[in-house]
């Protein structure tokens, strides 16, 4: 399974503009990563966007002086390439207008070829001896069909096949030349980085195995559409087609490459969405990606992971997507494979046989992962579509859940957290589907509207938790679904289970505003999902919430002070008014105050401790013009914990000076320009001691 190191910045944006035009797209060839403050990888200079509409993005590319690298029109997002520092062109977009989020463009990374759980390993002489008759099905033994596991024959003895279907393998670039491969390919292959669409097979090699590493997406689409024709393997719905989208190529892409892609694959006719990869953190541009599959009637099929825990990764827990655990031989979640309350079900993952690239001595494999699983689920799917073409997504996941033998994992009645809703069993969901009137009930697709009463909140998190779940029970199977919203305050929920839910919404999401939990402005609500309900008309539920939006734009009432000349007088005895670290990459705040030979003053500075926010502080203590430095106070000083405090004894009389920076550009030598880094200050004059 791939794992991308992406994370979200989102955050609210306002104001309006004008609108040159766009310079040219120009993809950027080999683009070099950096890493921000926590360590998340990102394409050097290159800010993601979301817009309302173009004249937005014309607005942003001329107030960034910056360069279009790829536009996402689909998406109504856009990658731009800009100079200077970052993080000054990141907060400046935050204040553009007609924008719906602004982030770095992450880096999607491949796993290395060491990977513990997926690594190829070769057939030794007799390893391949079929345990059952019904395991051979083309040349070579492959349990993972057997009537033990998927029961494919029985599937395709009732016309169950996957003809008409196609599926989108977005992965890195799959061997299309391949024996077992080059039948089902559907004709075309895509480069999302370079824009580019292949249409022979030849040139499409070329560029694949240009890269030895190249090998996991030969691997996934064969577990789907390696043909039935009597040699090799077969895929589980061996008469659909194939759509390579290659998404590790060089070894990273950014994110928006990942969107573009799973875009690009809707557009040309997919039904089905593979992503045998995913990562920790939520991200917007993708949410809007696979909300643009779904709305589209694709299903987003992904990887559970290999972590080997009861834990989320994405996009496996975005609404929508189905979530695939891995299962072993025995048919019980393979040791390695990540699980939780949000997976669908179980399909073979742990040894299973599959092709090699020709580009690396070509025959077949051994493999296994979550991202071995998730391409049989996905081609369960074409199965279920290669019947009813008009299926929903939400349609054909209940029926494959409804249709697995639910005698495995935990819970051998039903839903459990180890394998879903159960093992998947095509033969059961070929004698289920005799037509299409045999399908369950359809989905829902909700909307909605959080706003503060002084405007839309952009850093909510909303929650809808089915009525009645259980939180405690490991086999309650209430739906829960996470989302966050946009600019405008909208999150959308789509081909869900339809029900009643609790709704819980939070603003000013804590990770990125620091705010204390008794100032996060919450919401407690009801709302009912009617089975029917679609993207284009949604349910929807407009929250209010009572607390003030994030101010990204905060006035500090000692402004101007950035040098000795602006510096503002202290009071004492009292607190002063909240001022920011904020208006430039390395805000720094001058202060003076007046103290007498023999006093004794304390200094401190309340602020991510005490007043919530991001900021670290760090105080100096100067002579008059800065010549000498008296006293240093930083956040690591004592039990204040991201608060500081200064104590010192003055030997003259005199006009003494305060600066505040942060710790982060002190220490780490790190631009720290947020509207949330907010501190106060609090000058006492202690008695003198005798």
């Amino acid at each position: 399974m791939k794992r991308p190191l992406i994370v979200l910045l989102s955050t609210l944006l306002a104001a309006c503009g004008s609108a040159p035009q766009l310079a040219p797209e120009t993809p950027a060839l080999s683009p070099q990563l950096e890493r921000d403050a926590q360590g998340h990888a990102y394409l050097r200079g290159q800010l993601v966007i979301g817009y309302d509409r173009a004249e937005y993005l014309e607005t942003a590319v001329r107030q960034l002086d910056a360069r279009v690298l790829q536009t996402i029109p689909q998406l109504r997002a856009a990658v731009l390439e800009v100079d200077g520092p970052f993080d000054a062109a990141l907060k400046r977009a935050l204040t553009l207008p007609g924008l719906r989020y602004a982030q770095p463009n992450y880096a999607t990374v491949r796993s290395p070829r060491t990977d513990a759980v997926e690594r190829v390993r070769t057939p030794e002489s007799g390893a391949l001896r079929p345990l059952s008759l019904d395991q051979t099905i083309d040349e070579y033994p492959q349990y993972a069909l057997d009537s033990a596991h998927l029961n494919a024959r029985a599937a395709w003895q009732a016309g169950l096949e996957g003809a008409g279907v196609t599926v989108a393998v977005i992965d890195d670039p799959v061997d299309v030349t391949h024996p077992d491969l080059a039948a089902n390919w559907g004709g075309k292959a895509y480069d999302p980085v370079q824009k580019k669409v292949y249409t022979s097979a030849q040139l499409w090699k070329n560029f694949a195995s240009a890269n030895p590493d190249n090998s996991h997406g030969t691997f996934v689409a064969s577990t789907i559409a390696a043909a039935r024709d009597g040699r090799g393997i077969v895929g589980l719905a061996p008469k659909s087609r194939y759509l390579p989208v290659a998404i590790f190529t060089p070894a990273f892409v950014g994110d928006a490459a990942v969107a573009n892609g799973l875009a690009w694959a809707v557009d040309s006719g997919a039904q089905v969405l593979n992503n045998s990869w995913g990562g920790p953190a939520y991200d917007q541009l993708l949410k809007d990606a696979f909300d643009y599959a779904l709305s589209k009637g694709a299903i987003p099929i992904a990887a559970a992971g290999n972590d080997y825990v009861d834990a989320i990764q994405y996009p496996a827990n975005y609404p929508g997507v189905v979530a695939s655990v891995a299962a072993g031989a025995n048919r019980q979640r393979a040791y390695f494979s990540n699980y939780g309350r949000h997976v669908s079900s179980a399909a073979p993952g742990f040894d299973v046989l599959l092709a090699n690239p020709t580009w690396l001595g070509g025959g077949y494999g051994l493999i296994s992962g979550t991202s071995f699983s998730s391409p049989y689920t996905a081609a369960a799917a074409a199965l279920v579509l290669g019947r009813c073409p008009t299926a929903t997504p939400y349609q054909v996941r209940r029926l494959l859940e409804e249709t697995a033998d639910a005698t495995v994992g935990s819970n051998p009645s039903g839903f459990d957290r180890e394998t879903g809703y159960g093992h998947l069993d095509l033969g059961r969901t070929a004698q289920r589907l005799t037509s299409c009137a045999a399908l369950p009930a359809p989905g829902a697709s909700a909307l909605l509207n959080v706003a503060h009463f002084d405007g839309p909140s952009t850093l909510a998190d909303v929650m809808l938790v089915g009525k009645g779940m259980r939180p405690a029970d490991p086999n309650d199977a209430t739906p829960i679904y996470w989302a966050r919203t946009d600019r405008q305050g909208q999150a959308r929920f789509l081909e869900v289970a339809p029900g009643e839910y609790d709704v819980y919404v939070a603003a000013s999401d804590r990770l990125i505003t620091g705010d204390l939990p008794q100032d996060r402005a919450t919401y407690a609500g009801t709302v009912t999902l009617r089975s029917g309900s679609t993207a284009a008309a949604p349910d929807t539920l407009d929250v209010l919430l009572s607390g003030q939006a994030p101010n990204l734009n905060p006035s500090d009432p000692f402004e101007p002070n950035d040098d000795e000349a602006g510096a503002k007088p202290l009071p004492t005895g009292e607190r002063t008014p909240t001022a920011f670290i904020h208006g430039k990459p390395r805000d720094r705040d001058f202060y003076t105050l007046e103290a007498r030979a023999g006093e004794k003053i304390q200094l401190r500075a309340y602020a991510r401790r005490t007043l919530g926010g991001l900021l670290d502080p760090v105080m100096s203590l100067y002579t008059a013009g800065g010549a000498n430095l008296l006293a240093y106070g930083d956040p690591r000083q004592g039990p204040e914990d991201a608060d500081t405090l200064l104590q010192y004894t003055f030997t003259a009389d005199g006009t003494y000076t305060v600066v505040v920076d942060s710790f982060h550009t002190v220490v780490y030598d790190e631009d720290d320009d947020s509207p949330f880094n907010r501190y106060q200050l609090e000058l006492t004059r202690l008695p003198q001691e005798n």
